[in-house]
């Protein structure tokens, strides 16, 4: 369909753009201009504009702000999300719509979706390796087991294709901006270490987890508290800004356990290393557009 279902006037559809912007602010839920722009625009600015016209078309709506000075936020409209679900072919829950920012941690937010766009910029940077799915909070709490006492604020699946097969690594992802205590991530890291070992975690096999942080002397505490609760050998951690503008496949990660005994240890770990070990057989599964990325966008945001 190259039109919109409804009348829309003093801006016209560009596609297949507009589609995949709408498909990323939909699997995101929630974004500011800053977080996503990379992916479809040379520049903030420009993608003011561009966000401006999808308003207009009525795809986003700008939420109320407390003030002029605040950032805007932008999500789907109603209509915007069931016809990016339909022109996609993916199904409408895989899409997310919200009508206030109160009461949200925007700080963590617009870290997550940052930390996204990278990831999609890196995989454009590295054609050999793909982002098979990346799952926000929102759609993994509904699958959340009775004896699952955590939520990842991401759960995050990497795969690169080899002659041999396909190799696989997995993320549960925590977002950090210093708001929780120490003793809250040490009994979070009893946790996550209880349920290493009880098999697949929201579907996930193989899983390690990864704590973005704002600080190095953040990521020292939360390393020595995530250690002391058993979780220092599969935990890592890492500066939010490291792996931001297209670095998430930089080495910019500490194992926690390394770093809770060495606290000025440089990072040398990255999210890749998984994948240079053989840990999975081919999946012969055919996969739909939306799990293929989107289309032309070799990095597009992933399900």
């Amino acid at each position: 369909m190259m039109y919109l279902p409804w009348r829309a006037s003093g801006a016209r559809l560009q596609l297949p753009r507009d589609l995949e912007i709408a498909y990323a602010v939909g699997r995101m839920g929630l974004v500011t201009i800053a977080d996503p722009y990379p992916l479809w625009y040379g520049s903030c600015h420009t993608c003011r504009f561009g966000f401006g016209r999808l308003t207009r078309l009525g795809l986003l709506r700008s939420l109320p702000r407390p003030n002029v000075i605040s950032p805007a936020w932008f999500s789907l409209t109603n209509r915007g999300l069931e016809w990016t679900a339909e022109q996609a072919g993916c199904d409408e829950r895989e899409l997310r719509t919200v009508a206030s920012i109160r009461d949200l941690n925007k700080a963590a937010l617009s870290s997550r979706n940052r930390f996204w766009t990278s990831l999609a910029l890196s995989c454009r940077r590295s054609p050999d390796i793909r982002i098979e799915y990346f799952r926000p909070e929102w759609e993994l709490r509904p699958l959340r087991q009775e004896h699952v006492h955590v939520v990842p604020d991401a759960l995050l699946g990497l795969a690169r294709q080899e002659v041999t097969g396909v190799r696989r690594c997995g993320w549960m992802v925590e977002v950090d901006n210093t708001t929780e205590r120490t003793a809250v991530w040490k009994s979070k890291a009893a946790q996550y270490a209880a349920l290493r070992s009880a098999g697949r975690l929201y579907g996930t096999a193989d899983w390690r987890l990864l704590a973005l942080v704002p600080s190095a002397r953040r990521a020292h505490s939360v390393a020595v508290a995530v250690t002391a609760g058993g979780a220092g050998a599969f935990s890592f951690v890492a500066l939010t800004k490291s792996l931001e503008d297209g670095k998430a496949f930089d080495h910019a990660l500490w194992q926690c356990l390394e770093l809770a005994k060495a606290s000025e240890a440089p990072p040398t770990r990255c999210l890749v290393d998984r994948l240079s070990k053989p840990i999975d057989k081919a999946d012969q599964r055919q996969r739909s557009m939306v799990d293929r990325d989107l289309p032309s966008k070799n990095g597009a945001i992933s399900r």
